[in-house]
């Protein structure tokens, strides 16, 4: 994905931007999956849903953001980390199966509780951060100036 350069320099979060975050920007680093740990498509969905909950907060504004221009960067890198979290624990959870072979247990994909966890913690911060925001938005559109 391009990154997007809005007006005033100000670049909005890309797919690089989380991958770095995430430690997820080099295959090799990942040494059982040799891979990216999240495809691009993840990436930007989890961005989506978290721009999606913004908009579905109270008040709605006039124009609604999109992942392209929701000038929230941290707060955005934080929401889509969690929901990134929360889809790897989701395929954790579908694809757990200890084994065992030559005296060897393996238990490889039973991560989901911490991919819970720690998407849990971001997902309750963005949550807060969301609910301050809009509050200061509403109660700013609530005020006026009488001359």
């Amino acid at each position: 994905m391009a990154p997007i350069q809005p007006a005033g320099n100000r670049q909005y979060l890309t797919d690089v931007d989380v991958r770095i975050w995430l430690r997820d920007n080099d295959p090799a680093a990942n040494l059982l999956l040799d891979d990216y740990e999240f495809a691009p498509e993840e990436i930007r969905s989890a961005m989506t849903l978290a721009v999606d909950y913004w908009n579905d907060q109270p008040p709605p504004l006039m124009l609604p953001y999109d992942y392209t221009r929701f000038p929230w960067r941290s707060s955005l890198l934080r929401a889509t980390a969690a929901n990134l979290l929360f889809m790897a624990a989701h395929r954790f959870r579908r694809n757990a199966l200890s084994y065992s072979a030559g005296g060897m247990t393996v238990a490889d994909q039973e991560k989901y509780a911490q991919y819970d966890t720690a998407g849990g913690a971001l997902w309750d911060e963005y949550k807060l951060w969301v609910a301050n925001q809009k509050r200061a938005i509403n109660i700013s559109q609530g005020f006026a100036v009488l001359a």
